[in-house]
């Protein structure tokens, strides 16, 4: 069509152009037959030379013409198998410019054909933001939130277009960030959440699209969208329940994730008791949705409680509403509110004030009922985080040195003990890091735990799992803590017995210093009360060369490692062991020692004279 067409011909265009789009209308989109349908109107290219005449013409020549071409587009851009098409026949440039305009049917029309060209084809979405799109939107976007003349409809696509150009896209979100769209989609999600409920979910998928790159979360953070998105949840009934509610939810839990700020925001206002009604509420339900709904609203709860001053906030003496009500989840069949009230508590329990509150209280008593229930089920995949999580309670509870003397009085070893047949090895693991606090500084207890052969036999295990080095770590620890707290010749005779002396030898060689002075101080305390026994585990796990080769490091070992070494070297010798030394060439890491220690003048004397005694030992 000539750029000089008459109005008449136009119009007659335009009449034609609205015959196929009923035609289109009347089929059903993304189906075999609608494919076809566009595939034949679009298959000499004399309809797409149509429209691109019509788009190209001078907007003041007649509106209509725009807009009808633009109308046609959207329903062909809605077949798959054409968008490429589409792009390959320079359309978006063309389109794009077209967003400028006042019009707001023209721009409806444009807005729908490049949000179908762009959903799912990424080179689609590239062009438009190589073509300025993404400012273009930024400009509307403003003008419809300063003209209340703009219809639901354009905001509500306007949304609609973001949410496919930017989904799974990182070079049109960066495109975003350049722009003041994220202020005013906070302005459209908090202005038009009860109105519409479309507009609130695009703005929600829209704003978590911007959160999942680098950059985006600041940004968000700094237009204040977690304000808004309580607001919106706050202000929305429990049910239905619906995508939007849940995308909020989503992300609401990841902007809380990273920011103690926000942990704080949401534990100052009145979101926690719209969560509480939340569960209250839905947490009978069978339904899928209700039951999702009552999972992420807990598992926020527990999110806030990782932020120490928004712990506290609704820790409040021991009186907060959330805490109170975590509390009681212990007494629920749910079991998801009982895995979020073992996190919950867990959390609470890292101020050692507050755990005082929860012992005195009973609720630690609570929690070891809540294992005994659930022991038959530790292996049990679908379970075995609620154990976690009550283990995780129960360890916290115990590392205030005050609280462990009432927990041991409780009989707590009574209720973690039997879970150390469990076959999970994250629940193993939370276990043995409980039993390890528990027992340290305690000799009575740490006696007990010891004594038990099938304790000892299963630490020795895990020791083994090569899989897990979290659960290796702990279980070796612990045998070192029992030895070193108790110190009774029966415990070191079963630790012999079941082979654990090579878990010794691992702590000596880690790199960790706290976890070598736990090998060595074992080996000494096996060494001094059952020597015969020790020199043969020594010799055959080959420990004096293991000790030549800590002191023979390139930095010499931290002094509290050092002297625990050299007393170990200095009872070797005294069981015996003197020619073994002597060919691991002990004596020359010595005399290297020495010199380095000299030079850094940084060990203190009792170091040289222990180093200068076993010198001398080796020469006997």
């Amino acid at each position: 069509m000539a750029e000089c067409a008459s109005k008449d011909e136009i119009i007659l265009e335009c009449d034609d152009l609205q015959r196929i789009i009923l035609e289109l209308n009347a089929l059903t989109p993304a189906t075999e037959e609608y494919d076809e349908a566009v595939e034949k109107l679009i298959v000499s290219g004399q309809l797409l030379d149509r429209l691109q005449s019509l788009l190209t013409l001078p907007i003041s020549a007649n509106s209509k013409g725009h807009v009808v071409a633009a109308q046609l587009l959207a329903e062909l851009a809605k077949a798959e198998n054409v968008r490429l098409i589409l792009q390959k026949r320079g359309l978006i440039p063309i389109l794009i410019p077209l967003l400028s305009h006042q019009h707001q049917e023209l721009c409806l029309q444009v807005i729908r054909v490049l949000g179908n060209l762009c959903y799912e084809q990424d080179i689609c979405r590239e062009e438009i933001a190589e073509c300025g799109g993404v400012q273009k939107m930024d400009e509307l976007l403003k003008l419809f939130l300063t003209h209340s003349t703009s219809s639901l409809d354009i905001k509500t696509l306007s949304c609609a277009f973001l949410h496919n150009l930017l989904n799974g896209n990182e070079v049109c979100v960066k495109a975003v960030l350049k722009t003041s769209i994220v202020d005013s989609l906070r302005d459209l999600l908090e202005n038009n959440a009860t109105v519409s409920p479309r507009i609130a979910y695009f703005c929600v998928m829209i704003l978590t699209s911007i959160a999942e790159i680098e950059g985006g979360r600041e940004m968000l953070y700094k237009s204040q969208i977690p304000a808004v998105l309580v607001k919106v949840l706050i202000n929305a009934p429990v049910r239905p329940v619906d995508d939007t509610k849940e995308g909020v939810f989503g992300l609401l839990s990841t902007l809380t994730a990273d920011s103690d700020e926000v942990k704080v925001m949401l534990a100052e206002s009145t979101i926690d008791m719209y969560l509480l009604r939340i569960i209250s509420t839905l947490s009978p339900s069978e339904e899928e949705d209700e039951i999702e709904l009552v999972k992420l609203a807990s598992e926020l709860i527990v999110l806030v409680l990782t932020g120490d001053d928004a712990m506290k906030i609704w820790f409040d003496g021991g009186d907060g509403l959330v805490f109170t009500s975590v509390s009681e989840w212990l007494q629920s069949s749910n079991g998801q509110l009982l895995q979020s009230a073992a996190f919950a508590l867990g959390n609470f329990a890292r101020d050692d004030r507050n755990s005082l509150i929860i012992i005195q209280r009973g609720i630690s008593s609570a929690l070891c009922k809540c294992l005994d229930q659930l022991h038959d089920f530790c292996s049990d995949n679908r379970t075995a985080p609620t154990i976690h999580a009550l283990l995780s309670a129960l360890r916290n509870l115990a590392i205030a040195p005050s609280n462990k003397q009432q927990l041991l009085e409780q009989g707590i070893l009574k209720h973690l003990l039997p879970y150390i047949d469990c076959e999970n090895s994250i629940v193993t693991s939370k276990l043995v890091g409980a039993i390890r606090l528990l027992i340290d500084g305690r000799p009575v207890e740490a006696t007990y735990v010891g004594e038990m052969e099938v304790v000892i036999e299963k630490l020795v295990f895990h020791g083994d799992n090569e899989a897990n080095m979290l659960l290796k770590g702990e279980a070796t620890r612990c045998l070192a803590w029992i030895i070193k707290n108790s110190r009774q010749k029966k415990v070191l005779q079963n630790i012999i017995k079941h082979n654990a002396f090579r878990h010794l030898v691992f702590l000596v060689n880690s790199e960790h210093v706290i976890m070598q002075n736990e090998g060595l101080i074992g080996i000494v305390l096996l060494v001094t009360t059952l020597p015969e026994e020790t020199k043969k585990a020594s010799l055959e796990h080959k420990l004096p060369q293991v000790l030549t080769d800590l002191l023979n490091k390139e930095e010499p070992p931290a002094k509290e490692t050092l002297l625990n070494t050299l007393t170990l070297l200095m009872e070797l010798i005294n069981i015996g062991m003197l020619d073994e030394l002597v060919e691991s060439n002990a004596e020359a890491a010595l005399v290297s020692l020495g010199n380095k220690i000299v030079a850094e003048q940084d060990q203190g004397e009792k170091i040289t004279e222990l180093i200068n005694a076993v010198k001398s030992s080796l020469h006997l």
